[in-house]
């Protein structure tokens, strides 16, 4: 019994989500769309899914323009580091850069006297004591829905165009990201 009722809760989950019926790829910055023929009632639910690297911080967010018949019709503006929830979200750190630290000095924790080892006391200031300077950038991988959701009010052809918006070009780099609508 209680592995149907584990059942029946996996396939609600899993159908909440909704069947994905277009992906619409971001990554060149560029704007790419897809036409769809939607009937009054249909509800279209934009996911998002992101892998990128970065140095420093940035505002990231993409733009969805809606077109009935070859009109405008709507505008949505998402941005998908705020998905909710997050479904998948990984953070992993890289190493920009290394180099050798030119204020570095050797430390000798302890020194031998005519009495024996003494331990020496550390007098170096904190620039000093690491031998290497390293620069991280983070890599992220994100998915999750956005919202709002979009309602179809009546039957026609809806054009979806979309563009990733970024604010920065200091060393980010799109690995892979796609907008995924689901019904």
């Amino acid at each position: 019994m209680k592995n149907y009722i584990k059942i029946i809760i996996l396939a609600l989950v899993l159908n909440s989500c909704g069947k994905a019926i277009s992906n619409i790829a971001v990554e060149d910055r560029l704007e790419h769309s897809e036409t769809l023929k939607l009937y009054k009632g249909d509800k279209i639910k934009f996911w998002t899914k992101i892998k990128y690297r970065y140095e420093n911080a940035l505002e990231l967010g993409y733009s969805v323009i809606i077109y009935k018949n070859g009109e405008f019709y709507k505008q949505y503006n998402y941005n998908p580091l705020s998905t909710n929830p997050r479904y998948l979200s990984s953070d992993e750190r890289w190493i920009i850069s290394k180099k050798k630290n030119p204020d570095w000095k050797r430390y000798n924790e302890n020194r031998f006297t005519i009495f024996g080892w003494k331990k020496n006391k550390d007098e170096r200031e904190d620039h000093q004591k690491q031998k290497y300077i390293i620069k991280y950038g983070i890599k992220k991988n994100v998915k999750g829905k956005n919202n709002p959701v979009f309602t179809v009010k009546e039957d026609g052809e809806y054009t979806f165009a979309a563009k990733l918006n970024i604010d920065t070009e200091n060393s980010f780099k799109i690995i892979k990201a796609k907008i995924i609508l689901r019904k």
